[in-house]
């Protein structure tokens, strides 16, 4: 045990005890450090679980990537059924080949109207095959089934359900307005909710076949090819899109499909945005709650310090470097700062842990996408919080820490 420690292990023993100022003030100041370490950890906690919650959802409509036909990037007006992307095999093998990649799915789209009787919303048809990666919808089904393949079943959301009186199990009537006006009549197998309000009430799932047919295409032709990552990277995303448009442009043959690709992030750059906007939020909070424990660990500190002006002074006359000394110093606080970093830790991982498992706080989805508050939080995160708040606090309280070279020897030494 280095010198600095053990004489700031001393200045807290029982012949210190009257020293009561200094007692409620180190108290104070490790509940200040708890408080802030529970306040930043639910809040990178909470924003982490939207952003996980969100980006899921989004992926599960679209995929990481999506190749599309040059100019309906970021098509606005629902007409990819105007253009397709003959097959592709040799280019969607060496895709799907790619280490990240966890599947390349062809869809292919129709806009159309469902008419109940006093209801008529615009919709889009999107036709998916039988190696379509149902994961997503199957964890957001409430209702019923998912569609059976090469049948006349349809999945629709909760939301357009809600909105055009429809249930599962029941029929429900399309006009898709081309050359000539087509009706067809579909089954509702089942009712999914995803929470994601401008998808959720645009698309219902049908099979690719009947799509090809309403659009008049061949077998294997789509609207798009949703790629698929075995785990999504927001860092890494880019340069993913990079390599898989050289995969493509390597392999394309003359006669095919010039394409374009998109990723989630372009298709959804509102909803990326508002995330950027939480992480905004959140680094606020952080810096905020770092500077109230910071501060609040500074006037305990400078109270020690006062207290043990003697003590200084004696070190002073022994010969002690001011540092040695300041040393001392931090070493008592930086207990404090454990201390509420330890109690803030197990309080505020134990509460977001609570509302990971019970759902305990919930939201309206209509507002913010989510059922409950999401909670995503590892430990590693937590790992980094406490280091960060401990590090920080730390550098602030070298501050006071200053007013030890202005001690005297001379006068402290003759105080009694």
């Amino acid at each position: 045990m280095s010198l600095s420690w053990y004489i700031a292990g001393r200045l807290g023993k029982k012949e210190n005890r009257h020293n009561r100022l200094s007692g409620i003030s180190n108290v104070i100041a490790s509940v200040s450090v708890a408080i802030s370490v529970i306040t930043i950890i639910i809040a990178v906690s909470v924003s982490g679980g939207f952003r996980k919650e969100l980006i899921n959802n989004a992926i599960g409509f679209t995929g990481d990537l999506v190749v599309t036909p040059p100019g309906l990037e970021s098509n606005s007006d629902n007409n990819a059924e105007l253009y397709s992307i003959k097959p592709l095999p040799c280019v969607i093998n060496k895709i799907a080949a790619l280490p990240f990649v966890k599947a390349v799915q062809g869809t292919a789209y129709r806009p159309g109207l469902i008419k109940t009787d006093d209801q008529i919303q615009g919709v889009v048809l999107k036709g998916v095959d039988s190696t379509y990666d149902w994961t997503f919808f199957k964890s957001t089904m409430l209702q019923g089934k998912l569609p059976v393949k090469d049948s006349d079943e349809v999945i629709i959301s909760k939301r357009l359900a809600d909105m055009l009186l429809l249930k599962a199990g029941e029929k429900m009537t399309m006009y898709f307005i081309g050359d000539a006006i087509q009706v067809r009549r579909f089954k509702i197998s089942g009712i999914y909710s995803a929470q994601l309000e401008d998808y959720d009430k645009l698309y219902v799932l049908a099979n690719a076949k009947t799509v090809r047919e309403l659009n008049g295409w061949t077998n294997g032709e789509v609207s798009t090819y949703e790629i698929l990552f075995k785990e999504h990277n927001e860092n890494l995303l880019q340069q993913r899109k990079d390599a898989v448009i050289k995969t493509i442009y390597d392999n394309l043959k003359n006669g095919d499909n010039a394409v374009s690709v998109t990723s989630v992030k372009d298709n959804m750059f509102t909803l990326f945005d508002w995330l950027h906007l939480l992480d905004l939020n959140v680094f606020i909070i952080l810096v905020l709650m770092i500077v109230v424990a910071g501060f609040n660990m500074v006037s305990g500190i400078l109270i020690i310090l006062f207290e043990n002006i003697s003590h200084i002074g004696l070190f002073k006359a022994m010969g002690m470097k001011d540092k040695n000394i300041a040393g001392i110093f931090l070493a008592k606080t930086s207990l404090i700062v454990l201390k509420g970093l330890t109690w803030g830790t197990l309080l505020g991982a134990g509460l977001c842990w609570a509302q990971w498992k019970y759902k305990i706080i919930s939201l309206n989805p209509d507002n913010y996408f989510v059922k409950f508050v999401p909670i995503h939080l590892t430990v590693g995160t937590v790992v980094l919080i406490d280091v960060i708040c401990f590090a920080a606090i730390m550098l602030i309280l070298m501050i006071p820490c200053r007013f030890i070279s202005k001690i005297s020897p001379a006068k402290t030494l003759t105080v009694k």
